[in-house]
This record gives C-alpha cells, sequence and structure tokens, in this order.
C-alpha cells in the first residue's frame, strides 16, 4: 500500500499506538503528503449529512494526532481542530495512554503554533483546557511559551479535573489536594496569584463528592493561609483589586466571599482604606455595597480619612441600584459629622444632590441630616452656605417624598393652591377613540422595481410588517415592472436567506435546488411562508408553495391558528401571481399607519374586484375587515358614498350595515343552515372527548360558504364587547354571541423531590402561585378558521409560546380593532408564573411595546399585561412597561382603577413583591399633574385590596400614594381611609397610614 492508504487505513481501523509509529517514520516531504488528506477526513467526520457512513466521531484523537504531525499554522488555526477529550486530562476511563503518544509525537515534530493553538481552543470554549499538569509538563519540554492568562486558566480548572478522576476521590480528597497545592512552589508562587488577575472558572471549579461536601478554591485557600503557605495580607490585597476589574458578577461575589472567609480585623480593613474606598466607583451594586460594609467600623476612627470616600460618594447618590448602600452611606455620613463638624458644607451639599434620588428612604435618610446640619443650635454653616443650601432645596421640592417634606418643611417656601389648575390636571380617560386616517399618517406604496428589490432585502433580514405589507402590495402593483433578469437579480437575496442550501452554488444549480425543497414540520412562521413565496417568484411559479409549508401542530411546537389565516392570504398573492394578466391589489393591505385599513380604500378596492368580475379571497376580506377603521366618521362617510356603486349581493348588505351609523345587525339570509355532518359531528362531540377539540380547519373555499362568518367577524370589530344574539345560530362557540372573555385567578402549586444524599434536607417542598386564566372552554369543534375572534378560545398548549414570539409582532398588526383574544391567549400561556423566562419576557416587551401608540382605552386583558410588565422580574420589562403606563395617561388609553384592581390582585395573592411596583412608579411621580392624579387613582384602586396584615414594604406603597395625594390634593376616599385605619395599629405603618387616615 501507498503512504496514503496505509494512513487512511490506520485511520480508519488501527490503533493510537499505530498511528504514532506510522506518523515517526514519514518524512518531512511524506507528512505534506498526508495533510490533505487528514483535512478531508476531518470534513467526512464533521458531515452529518452522510449518517452513519461519515467518518466514525470516536476515531477523531487518530485524526488529531496526524495533524498534529503534518498541519501548519494556517490548518491548526481552523476551528474543527479541537482537543479530544483523551488527551485533556488523566482519566483512566476515556485515556488509554493517548498523552504519552501524543507527547512523543510533540517531542518529535515540535510544532510552533502550539501555544498559539492552545489559546485559541481554550478561548473557544473554556471546558476545553488542557490540564494544569500537563501544561507544566508541555512548558517543562519547552514545547509552549508560558503564557500567564492561559496558566490561570488551567490551574483554575484543577479542581474538576480531580472530580473527573473517580480513582482520586476518596474521604480524605481535601487532604491530598492540600497536600499537592502544598508541596508544588511554583504553583503557589507564580500561577495562583494569575487567579485574582484574569476572569476564570475559579469561581465554579470544584471536586464533587458524593456524600461529602464538595471541595472548591473558597475552602482551600484559607487552608493555605492558615498552613502559612500563602501570606494572608498578600490575599486580601488582591482580593480588594480583583474586585476593581471588570469580571463576571459570580466571580467578583467569588472574590467578596473569599475576603470574608478570611474575616479581616478592623485594623486590616483600615490599612487598607484606599483600596476599599476605591470600590466605590465600580458599577456594580454588588462591590459598592460589600465596600461600604467594610467601611463601617472605621468611620469613627482618627486614622481615617474621609475625603476620598465624600469624592466617591457624588457620584453615588443618585444611583438607583446601590439603595441599601446608600442607607449604610448617610449612617456614617452622620457619624462623620459627629467626629468633625467642619465637614457640614460639603455634606450639606451631598444630601441636597441625594434629594434627586427616587427611593423615599433615601430621600429621608438626606432630609434628616440636612435637618441636623440647618437645625444645630450652634450654626454649622455659614449664612451665604445656609442660603445656597435653602435654595437648592427649592429645586428639589417637586421631587420630595412625603417623609423627607416633612422633614424638610420649615426651610421649603409656602405653596398657594390654584383651583383652576387643580381641577385642569384631572385625569379622564379619552371618551372614544378616532384613528388618524389622513394624508399625515398614509403608507406611501413601493415606487418601481429598485425600490421593491432593496425591500426585498429588508423583508428577509428584518421581517417588520410594514415592510411586509409595503412589499406585498408592490409584488402585485408592479408586476408588469419586472425586468426579464429578475431572477438573477433576486439570487443573492436567496442565497442569503438559506446559506446553507445555496451558497457557491451556479444558478443552475440554485433553480434545481429551490424546485424540490421542503419547509421542515417545525419552526415554521410568516417567515417561512414569504421565503416560499419568494422561491416561487424566483421559479416562475411552476408550483405553488406556500400553501405546502407545513403549520400543523407538533409535540413541542404549536403554531398560532391566525398564522393560518396569513398562509391563506399569502397563498392567493401567490396565485395571483402564478395566473395571468394583471392581478389586482390586497384588501388588507394597510393604507394607513400604524396598521389601519382606510374605509374609503377597501371600497375602492372591492369595486376594482368587481369590474374585473373576480371575487375576493375570504381570507384577505376577513384580515381587511378586521383592520378597518371603523371608528374614523369622516372616512367612513367616504366610504358610504362609494357604497351605491357596488352591486355584489352577497357583501352588499355586510358592508352597507357595517359601515353604518348604527350597530351592525345580522340578517337573517346569511344564518346558514346546519348541514346534517355538522348537526352530527355536534351531538358526537358532546360523546366523544376528542371532537371537542377545534381542529385546524381550513377557511372557506368560497366567499358564498364564508358569508356568515365575515358577518361575525364584520359585527365582532365593529362591537368588540357586545352581546349579539343574532350570531347565536351561527355555533355555539366564544367569540360569537358573547365575546371570549376569560377570567383570571391564582392558585397555589407545589411540587415535592426527594434528594436522598442531602442528610440535613432530604425531602424539598417548593410552592408557588401561579396565575390561571380560566373561561368558557369551547365544547364543540371551531366552525371555521376565518372566526379570528375565537381562534385563540381552545389553544392552551404553552408550547405555543416560544413559536409565538417570532411573529407576535405581526399577528398584533391584524387586530387592532380588538386585540382582546390574542392578549388573553397570551396572558394564559406565557404568564402563569412570575418568573424571568426569556420567551414570556419577550412577547411581554413586544405587546408592551404596541401599547405605546395612541388608540382605545385599553381593555381588561391590556391593563392586565401592563399590571404584569409593571411589576415583573426583569427590569428591562419593567422599563418597558412603565413606558406605556405614561404613554398610556398622555393619550387617554388608561383606565386608572382597573388597572388599580390588576395590581391590587397581584400584590394581595404575593405574586410578585410590593417592592417592584414602588420603584417602579416612584419614577413617574411628579411628571405632570395629569399623571399624579392618574397615579393617586390607580393606588386608591390597590390599596383597599391589600390584606389586612400588611405585606413587605407596604409603607413604601402608603408613602408613593401620601405623595400624590399631597401634590393632586384630592381627599381621601372612604375605602382607602378604611384600610389605613386597619394598619394604623402596625408599627411599620402607624405612622404614614395614621396621618393620612386621618385627612
Amino acid at each position: 500500500m501507498t503512504t496514503l492508504e496505509t494512513f487512511e487505513h490506520i485511520a480508519r481501523h488501527g490503533k493510537a499506538q499505530a498511528m504514532v509509529d506510522f506518523l515517526l517514520r514519514l518524512t518531512k516531504q511524506e507528512l505534506l503528503a498526508i495533510r490533505p488528506k487528514t483535512k478531508a477526513l476531518y470534513r467526512e467526520m464533521n458531515n452529518w449529512n452522510l449518517g452513519n457512513s461519515r467518518f466514525p466521531f470516536e476515531r477523531g484523537p487518530l485524526l488529531f494526532l496526524a495533524g498534529v504531525a503534518c498541519y501548519s499554522r494556517k490548518e491548526a488555526a481552523a476551528r474543527t481542530f479541537d482537543l479530544p477529550w483523551n488527551f485533556q486530562h488523566q482519566h483512566p476511563k476515556h485515556d488509554y495512554g493517548h498523552w504519552e503518544l501524543l507527547l512523543q509525537l510533540l517531542q518529535h515534530t515540535r510544532p510552533t503554533w502550539l501555544t498559539d493553538w492552545l489559546l485559541r481552543v481554550t478561548r473557544s470554549s473554556p471546558w476545553q483546557v488542557i490540564g494544569y499538569s500537563r501544561l507544566r509538563q508541555l512548558a517543562d519540554a519547552g514545547l509552549v511559551e508560558y503564557d500567564a492568562w492561559l496558566f490561570a486558566q488551567s490551574l483554575a480548572q484543577q479542581l474538576n479535573a480531580y472530580s473527573r478522576n473517580t480513582q482520586q476521590q476518596n474521604q480524605e480528597t481535601t487532604a491530598d489536594v492540600l497536600r499537592f497545592l502544598q508541596t508544588d512552589v511554583t504553583l503557589l508562587e507564580r500561577d495562583l496569584p494569575l487567579l485574582f488577575d484574569f476572569d476564570t472558572p475559579v469561581d465554579s471549579a470544584a471536586i464533587y463528592q458524593q456524600n461529602e461536601p464538595h471541595v472548591t478554591w473558597l475552602l482551600l485557600l484559607p487552608r493555605l493561609v492558615e498552613s502559612g503557605h500563602l501570606e494572608r495580607a498578600d490575599l486580601l490585597n488582591r482580593c480588594l483589586l480583583a474586585l476593581r476589574r471588570d469580571f463576571r458578577r459570580p466571580l467578583l461575589t467569588w472574590f467578596k466571599n473569599l475576603f470574608l472567609a478570611l474575616t479581616p480585623t478592623p485594623t486590616e480593613c483600615l490599612a487598607r482604606q484606599n483600596e476599599v474606598v476605591d470600590l466605590l466607583a465600580h458599577p456594580l451594586p454588588l462591590v459598592v455595597n460589600f465596600a461600604l460594609d467594610q467601611l463601617k467600623p472605621l468611620w469613627t476612627e482618627p486614622e481615617f480619612a474621609a475625603a476620598p470616600l465624600l469624592l466617591y460618594a457624588e457620584g453615588l447618590l443618585t444611583r438607583q441600584d446601590v439603595k441599601t448602600g446608600l442607607r449604610t452611606l448617610f449612617s456614617g455620613f452622620e457619624k462623620l459629622l459627629k467626629r468633625d463638624t467642619t465637614l457640614a458644607p460639603l455634606l450639606a451639599s451631598l444630601s441636597t444632590t441625594a434629594l434627586a434620588n427616587a427611593d423615599a428612604t433615601v430621600q429621608e435618610r438626606a432630609a434628616k441630616l440636612l435637618k441636623t446640619i440647618l437645625g444645630a443650635r450652634k450654626p454649622l454653616l455659614s449664612a451665604a452656605a445656609t442660603a445656597d443650601t435653602t435654595t437648592n432645596l427649592c429645586l428639589y421640592a417637586d421631587f420630595l417624598a412625603p417623609a423627607a417634606r416633612m422633614l424638610l418643611l420649615p426651610y421649603l417656601p409656602g405653596e398657594e393652591e390654584d383651583v383652576s389648575l387643580s381641577e385642569a390636571a384631572v385625569y379622564v380617560p379619552q371618551a372614544d377613540f378616532v384613528p388618524d386616517i389622513s394624508a399625515a399618517t398614509a403608507i406611501a406604496p413601493v415606487r418601481d422595481w429598485h425600490e421593491l428589490l432593496f425591500l426585498t432585502g429588508q423583508v428577509l433580514q428584518h421581517n417588520t410588517p410594514a415592510d411586509v405589507e409595503r412589499w406585498l402590495d408592490g409584488l402585485l402593483r408592479l408586476q408588469s415592472e419586472f425586468p426579464k433578469d429578475y431572477a438573477r437579480q433576486l439570487h443573492p437575496y436567496l442565497v442569503q436567506a438559506l446559506p446553507w442550501a445555496l451558497k457557491s452554488k451556479s444558478e443552475d444549480e440554485t433553480w434545481t435546488g429551490l424546485f424540490s425543497y421542503s419547509f421542515g414540520s417545525n419552526h415554521n412562521g410568516q417567515r417561512e411562508m414569504l421565503l416560499a413565496l419568494l422561491m416561487s417568484w424566483y421559479l416562475g411559479f411552476p408550483h405553488l408553495k406556500v400553501a405546502a409549508v407545513p403549520t400543523h401542530n407538533q409535540q413541542y411546537s404549536h403554531y398560532d391558528p391566525l398564522l393560518r389565516v396569513e398562509q391563506q392570504r399569502l397563498a392567493a398573492v401567490e396565485a395571483a401571481l402564478q395566473a395571468a394578466g394583471t392581478p389586482l391589489p390586497l384588501l388588507s393591505t394597510p393604507t394607513h399607519a400604524p396598521h389601519w385599513v382606510a374605509p374609503s380604500v377597501l371600497m375602492r378596492r372591492l369595486l376594482a374586484y368587481e369590474d374585473a368580475g373576480q371575487e375576493p379571497n375570504p381570507a384577505d376580506l376577513c384580515l381587511a375587515l378586521a383592520r378597518t377603521a371603523v371608528t374614523a366618521p369622516e372616512d367612513v362617510a367616504a366610504a358610504r358614498r362609494l357604497l351605491p356603486l357596488f352591486h355584489n349581493p352577497g357583501l352588499y348588505p355586510l358592508l352597507e350595515s357595517f359601515l353604518g351609523p348604527s350597530a351592525l345587525t345580522l340578517p337573517a339570509s346569511v344564518v346558514a343552515a346546519k348541514t346534517i355532518e355538522r348537526s352530527f359531528t355536534e351531538r358526537l362531540s358532546k360523546l366523544i372527548p376528542f371532537l371537542r377539540r377545534p381542529p385546524a380547519t381550513e377557511p372557506a373555499a368560497s366567499l358564498t360558504t364564508a358569508l356568515p362568518w365575515l358577518w361575525s367577524v364584520a359585527a365582532r370589530t365593529q362591537q368588540p364587547a357586545a352581546t349579539l344574539p343574532a350570531l347565536r345560530s351561527l355555533a355555539n362557540y366564544p367569540g360569537l354571541e358573547h365575546a371570549w372573555q376569560p377570567t383570571w385567578a391564582f392558585e397555589r402549586k407545589s411540587h415535592t423531590y426527594y434528594q436522598k444524599w442531602n442528610k440535613e434536607r432530604p425531602v424539598v417542598t417548593t410552592s408557588w402561585q401561579e396565575l390561571v386564566v380560566s373561561g368558557n372552554k369551547p365544547g364543540l369543534p371551531l366552525p371555521s378558521g376565518l372566526l379570528l375572534y375565537s381562534l385563540h378560545a381552545s389553544e392552551t398548549n404553552a408550547y405555543s409560546l416560544w413559536t409565538l414570539n417570532a411573529d407576535l409582532p405581526f399577528l398584533l398588526t391584524l387586530l387592532p380593532n380588538n386585540a382582546d383574544a390574542l392578549y388573553w391567549h397570551l396572558i394564559r400561556i406565557g404568564c402563569r408564573t412570575d418568573d424571568k423566562e426569556s420567551s414570556s419576557q419577550t412577547a411581554l416587551q413586544t405587546v408592551l411595546q404596541g401599547l405605546l401608540a395612541p388608540g382605545p382605552v385599553l381593555t381588561e386583558p391590556a391593563t392586565l399585561l401592563l399590571a404584569l410588565g409593571l411589576t415583573h422580574g426583569a427590569p428591562v420589562c419593567r422599563a418597558v412597561a412603565l413606558e406605556a403606563l405614561l404613554a398610556a395617561v398622555e393619550n387617554g388609553r388608561l383606565d386608572s382603577a382597573t388597572l388599580g384592581e390588576a395590581l391590587g390582585k397581584l400584590l394581595a395573592a404575593e405574586f410578585v413583591p410590593v417592592q417592584r411596583l414602588t420603584d417602579t412608579l416612584a419614577q413617574a411621580r411628579a411628571i405632570s399633574p395629569r399623571t399624579d392624579d392618574a397615579l393617586r387613582q390607580l393606588l386608591e384602586a390597590v390599596l383597599p385590596l391589600l390584606p389586612a396584615t400588611p405585606l413587605r414594604n407596604t409603607r413604601k406603597l402608603v408613602e408613593a400614594y401620601a405623595d400624590v395625594q399631597g401634590r393632586t390634593r384630592r381627599a381621601v376616599p372612604a375605602l382607602v381611609q378604611q384600610q389605613l385605619r386597619d394598619w394604623s395599629s402596625s408599627a411599620t405603618l402607624k405612622k404614614a397610614a395614621g396621618t393620612l387616615a386621618e385627612a
């Protein structure tokens, strides 16, 4: 056999020893000859499309040995050339002498790229770092250069190496590891200090033992200090220096815990006061609070220097994330003032700055210190400094919480009540919402082919709803302007969308691949449907692809039912482009921002269909009705003037009633008689449970059969919450006669699991509150897929949440008049618990961002989502919810009482902590008199719903109410007064509640 044949035979069938013996015999030219074959076998091993015929993955170590022998620096930098598990650590189960063979090969070839390669592998995955002992062995042999970062990573993982080696675990593991560390001088003096200089996994490395405590670096390092092998002073200094670095939060926590594990004395802290004070500039509250805790015993020490601390303090006073530390800081300020009264001017200036902090407790501490300075019997400030301080206090008067205002009242100017201003500041939700259907909000159509081509890339990359609708409109309207070579111009966009399938393919290969391309059964949404439409366009519509995109539910993915209606609409676009002649525009593409269809434009489009003798697509017309701005009176009147020109016998009565001045009524002529099959199915479903689950039915094939369901959509669009008895004869299903309006409540749930290895807690029970949405569960199958306001009544599967997120921004645009069903669906599947799960967090942010725009008064589900956002565990959700709250007040969309009731139920059930709500609302106070009055109404609805036994931080909620009540100068309602009287017996609420109860 030739050299290449021998090499491949050993790689496929031989052992590692045979591979090393073979490589050691080769000359440099022969090693260069096997390099291409090694690369080819690597590609074959990583090509999962080959199935069982690919190179076995378990024989990867042999290819790795070959790569070490023949690769240059360029090949070694390839992403696939990694360190196999067999060579990383000494492990009898996985290491069959591989390390000795690798070391023998390295000493023979001595690759110059070895150090850089180890750095690349470790940076790509810290778990691939080579064992510390083996790295030291390579360095001692001169095979790798000393790199501080690499040695730090390897040493940090050394405990994991012990954990992987089962033979080294016994009852004396801690003592064995300590003896190993104590005898290695190089490790202690050169490499161990590196753990404090680099971001390493030292915080998570451990030797895991089944029946004994885990052995961690946090346990070993204090032991090394006790034995005298590490200097205590040096370790304390390194911990403080490490806390100044930009490390991960868990790693900073580890350094903090190590410092505390050494139990430093006040004398030791005083000697390091400069290093501790420097930590006050750190951006993380964890480090700042730790530093302030270490300074607590030092305030009264004569050797403590206050100047550096006061310099850093100014940057802390307005931070909202270090409230606990600021309280500690003001306690220290009081001690500094007693020790040195010459600091009074500077402390007064810092306290005045702290009044801008949104936390009421921080304001109270600052006000208390200011009152001490300004009210001292012996003046601590000069007359000029006192005047400046009083003047500055007036600048913060509007931001003061009740407790701070009470303390500083003697130094604040008197306020005169402006009755006219107070009356004008009363917040009242808007009565009716009128969409802006004017030239200012009109959506500009796509101008020409070049803009359509550019928009194609935007749709594929960003998939924003507005761009998608303009693209669909331009695709139909500009068909006659397509250039002859439009497919060639579309090719780069398809490669961008499907790089794994089309990259480096010719146009002929692309055409063949796309012709037979089929979408998988998972993760399909509007983007995949648009991609299918783009493929058909590129191919010239040899066959229709949009309808072939699977949207049937799988075990772990449930598609939103609105997607199937959108699929019907896109399939109609595809069919129109395939047919000869000029296609007509879609009825449902928005004409005015954000997603409204002007009634007059809808009528003109329907007239164009009638003139062409073409029947509208039922799904397209259904979505058009849902998007129509029926509350825009001027444009509705313009549409009614066009109505006499329309002669469709089925649609004319619907449009006449839909656009009429009075409420829509359903005529008896459109009530379809039940077929024998439908009557039989309804009766049978009462006996057979699985028939009660509404299947994913397709929309009606013709406009005539879909007409009853179009009437129901039009009626529910025009009258979202009304009872419509005329729809009772269509079907007994939520969203027809009665709007789907579930109820929500809380249930206490628990889970018990056993941990036999834990002798202290063998049985663990966790409990939590769960928000449960319950409503009239459908007892019959869904009669039609066009019932937009009924589709979600039976969708309860939680797996639909993560598939919903990608399409939620688009789905919200389908129901601008009445999105309650989609809101309830989202609450039911995504807001059941108070956690920070990413899918529910993303969905909630998407909905809240949609509430920023003008619109009708928020309904119950929209208000509940706003309440959940204001109290969410993720700060980003609370920030978006606060913006939505302020926008709702500005646009008159907020129903303060409904929001207060929702928040009261959330707090009373202890579903969320009170602290989150108080922190969020604190940022909304004193913005405007109208906002203050809306917050007053909100809190007046919250407080009576809270339990008689005060929840934690209820005092802050009462103080927030006292603040807005004082600003708005309104009387305290009787229900709120009664609740405050009940709370007055509580020690924590006696002062705050008692004052308000008497107001």
